[in-house]
């Protein structure tokens, strides 16, 4: 063996003391796209009188604006509370999150989603307050 291959080592050299690296771990899947549905006023409203009570509309407004008139039925926990307060929401009963107009809500139910409620009970109402108030006036709102 020539002493420039005793001291660089030759390609039988190499291959018999280069470490294998280790295999690269499969990348992990990207998640599947939360699917959230929305539901229109007119498919709220229908749902309200009919008299159904399986669902919970989620006013997130700020209080103040819960107070001056909100759609009936609907309970008020302001965005900000809705982490600290999921757990007051039942996992077996739909559940409408309304907001202005309808974004902010979807963020909303897009979290409850994450955090273990079915996609199929949790939805956005389509255009917020805004959308209940342009389809059936203001005074479709009530006042506790």
């Amino acid at each position: 063996m020539s002493l420039l291959k005793k001291i660089f080592g030759g390609k039988e050299q190499e291959k018999a003391t280069a470490n294998p690296a280790s295999p690269m771990p499969a990348p992990e899947p990207e998640p599947a796209p939360i699917q959230i549905k929305e539901i229109s006023p007119q498919e709220l409203r229908a749902r309200l009188n009919n008299g159904d009570q399986d669902f919970i509309v989620v006013d997130m407004r700020q209080a103040w604006e819960y107070e001056s008139g909100h759609i009936p039925g609907a309970i008020h926990m302001f965005i900000q509370e809705i982490p600290m307060r999921a757990h007051e929401l039942p996992k077996d009963t739909d559940i409408i999150f309304q907001c202005w107009h309808g974004n902010t809500s979807l963020g909303a139910a897009g979290y409850l989603i994450e955090n273990g409620w079915s996609s199929a009970q949790v939805a956005s109402l389509s255009g917020g307050i805004t959308g209940w108030v342009q389809a059936y006036g203001a005074e479709a709102l009530v006042k506790d």
